[in-house]
């Protein structure tokens, strides 16, 4: 009488355990590094948008400047942006342009480039380092007008 079982050969193998779990751990260790590769791209894209923001705020501070508007009716004008921490305009001054006086006036501006102010680097929230590295002071934008017959 024969058996019903058959006899287990060499190529009959299947996968052990360990090479089951090898496997699994490099599939996790790649989807994480996607991951975090795709959360820092994010977060740098977000930070160079608030700067440009920024950068354009202050180019149409200068604008009006040149256009006559005191330092005071700028800021009014200006609308408030969530990603503008401080703009600062200072009081016109005169400077000598070979033969001309004109005026001039200096824009500074300060961005928060983190809105939510989280530093996974030091892995602390609400770390005073942390906070101000989420802001970036752009360089400061000189801007000069003519004196007009009125006096501006």
């Amino acid at each position: 009488m024969q058996s019903s079982s058959h006899p287990v050969t060499l190529s009959q193998r299947a996968y052990s355990l360990i090479e089951v779990l090898a496997a699994s751990s490099i599939i996790v260790i790649a989807l994480g590094a996607a991951l975090s590769l795709g959360i820092a791209t994010v977060s740098q894209e977000e930070s160079g948008s608030r700067i440009a923001r920024g950068l354009s705020i202050q180019e149409n501070a200068a604008r009006l400047f040149r256009l006559g508007l005191s330092p005071e009716e700028i800021i009014r004008l200006i609308p408030p942006d969530p990603c503008v921490e401080e703009l600062l305009i200072s009081d016109p001054y005169s400077v000598m342009a070979g033969s001309v006086t004109v005026s001039a006036s200096d824009i500074k501006l300060t961005v928060i480039t983190n809105p939510s102010k989280v530093g996974w680097i030091s892995a602390a929230l609400g770390n005073n380092s942390v906070v101000n590295e989420a802001r970036r002071t752009l360089p400061k934008l000189t801007v000069y007008r003519p004196h007009t017959r009125a006096g501006s």
